[in-house]
């Protein structure tokens, strides 16, 4: 399958997770910009985008203009990180009707592979018809530490690191993972409509066989969650 087997017009769709947030969301904007009238936005901050054909900076939501095939890009304004800080619900009620595809950036990870939510996160639209959950499979063994991992004392606690022996060189396991996408409190928290998981970064045959170990583990305990590895970079993807 292509990536963009994934997501189709007339959907709502908050990104959520790390390790590709930024890449998936890019990929379908620039995937459908000929073919629909695409939103792109975020409930928290996003970098100005590199590409699009509108953007729209809106404090209350007032004059909406129509809009024409293409990317649009809206926020309340751009911040002096160049950072476009997003819209509330309220507002996105008002205007995703004019878009065949809304597409919203709705989690923050600092750049980083991992991370734990704080109480207000992620941000989900609440008109989302899929919340897709992005997982780099290679954080698989990486050092649990502050450099690789946002708010790193909440994700211990939401991915049950053991740590009593815990050390320097303690590793990212796949039952960390695992507990990741199964927590209530982790990468679907707060999620509407669909969950949909996609295990990024699949580029060789370790990392195939890790994801495909990982998403057993997940469904020996989940079934309801769609799942999908693959490569944003390479364009392919495997629903499993």
């Amino acid at each position: 399958m292509k990536l963009s087997d994934i997501i189709e017009e007339n959907e709502i769709i908050t990104v959520v997770g790390a390790g590709g947030k930024t890449s998936f969301i890019n990929y379908f904007a620039d995937f459908y910009r000929d073919k629909l009238k695409v939103l792109l936005t975020t409930t928290t901050k996003i970098y100005v985008p590199s590409d699009y054909d509108n953007i729209i900076l809106t404090i209350d939501g007032t004059a909406i203009p129509s809009i024409c095939h293409g990317v649009t890009v809206c926020g309340s304004y751009i911040n002096n990180e160049n950072k476009v800080v997003g819209i509330n619900s309220s507002i996105l009620d008002e205007i995703v009707d004019k878009f065949d595809l809304v597409l919203i950036e709705g989690d923050g990870s600092k750049r980083k592979r991992l991370k734990g939510w704080n109480d207000g996160e992620p941000v989900v639209y609440h008109k989302s018809t899929k919340t897709i959950g992005i997982l780099d499979i290679t954080s698989f063994g990486m050092n649990i530490n502050e450099e690789n991992i946002h708010r790193l004392d909440i994700f211990k606690k939401i991915a049950s690191v053991d740590t009593y022996n815990i050390s320097s060189n303690s590793t990212v396991s796949l039952e960390n993972l695992k507990n990741i996408v199964l927590n209530p409190n982790g990468l679907f928290k707060n999620y509407s409509g669909k969950r949909v998981l996609f295990i990024n970064k699949v580029e060789n045959e370790k990392y195939k066989n890790l994801a495909i170990k990982l998403i057993k583990n997940i469904k020996e305990y989940e079934s309801e969650i769609e799942i999908f590895y693959g490569s944003i970079k390479q364009n392919f993807c495997i629903r499993y």
